[in-house]
């Protein structure tokens, strides 16, 4: 799920979704509140545009990694 993943690296950088929510606001200028953006990532409804801007706020890369092939 990806609240769950989002929710490690919050962790790992040591930003609030509060925090997290507050700098999608200016990057997008457009309000988001914390209450919103939980409610986006527990419904599965953010979007890819809304994720990979996330990633950038965070200091990540969304990628596609191909999987190994199971022999």
């Amino acid at each position: 799920m990806i609240m769950n993943d989002l929710k490690k690296v919050l962790l790992d950088v040591n930003v609030s979704l509060t925090e997290l929510a507050q700098a999608l606001s200016k990057k997008l200028g457009k309000p988001y509140s914390m209450q919103n953006l939980s409610n986006k990532l527990r419904n599965e409804t953010i979007t890819h545009r809304e994720m990979l801007i996330i990633a950038d706020i965070l200091g990540y890369d969304l990628k596609f990694i191909r999987r190994e092939e199971k022999r």
